[in-house]
């Protein structure tokens, strides 16, 4: 079985993110083949990406994972909106506003991420967490969608909002989760929702 886990470059002048750093932090997980990938901070070419790595790697389940600044908290996202309405550009400059990001496609989507189990899977692990209703409408927002509608309706997907951690607390004093603690949150998120994919 295989399972894609993806993150983003740093973007917006940061030197550092935790989404892609944690990547090579996750454990392995028996009989599961991880696939890793790093996303391009990059409206336009985000999307050909995406598409490649689901026609090449064919997972069974896909957890994408992106900063939010401004949080303390590891975020489980619930939806993913059709839109793209940027507030600061994106790495090759690009700032779209009120731009549909499949012109056809419905207003949301909803993750297929077993969320509640997943959150109390880290309460017994002692990390605190949050559900939220907001992707944003940058980046993460725009994954969210694409693989919602993308990835076959029983392959579980969804997106995960990680806080700063202690790299970034340097650079931006600030709330932050150890980078360690959001490798474990996220290796037991994959541990949940795998076991929902068996009978």
């Amino acid at each position: 079985m295989r399972v894609l886990v993806t993150g983003f470059e740093p973007f917006a002048g940061l030197p550092h993110n935790p989404s892609q750093a944690v990547l090579e932090r996750l454990p392995a997980l028996k009989g599961i083949e991880l696939v890793r990938a790093t996303l391009p901070v990059d409206t336009q070419r985000v999307g050909g990406v995406l598409k490649e790595l689901y026609r090449l790697h064919q997972p069974a389940l896909a957890l994408h994972l992106g900063l939010a600044m401004g949080r303390a908290l590891i975020s489980l996202e619930r939806l993913a909106v059709n839109l793209l309405d940027f507030d600061l550009p994106d790495n090759a400059g690009a700032r779209p506003q009120e731009v549909p990001i499949l012109p056809e496609g419905p207003l949301a989507r909803l993750s297929r991420l077993p969320l509640r189990a997943i959150q109390a899977r880290w309460a017994q692990a002692g990390i605190p967490s949050q559900i939220s209703n907001s992707a944003g409408l940058y980046l993460c927002n725009q994954v969210m969608y694409l693989a919602l509608s993308w990835l076959p309706e029983g392959v579980p997907a969804g997106f995960i909002h990680l806080p700063p951690d202690e790299t970034l607390a340097l650079a931006r004093p600030g709330a932050y989760v150890p980078l360690a603690v959001q490798a474990r949150a996220v290796g037991l998120a994959l541990e949940v929702s795998l076991e929902s994919l068996r009978p």
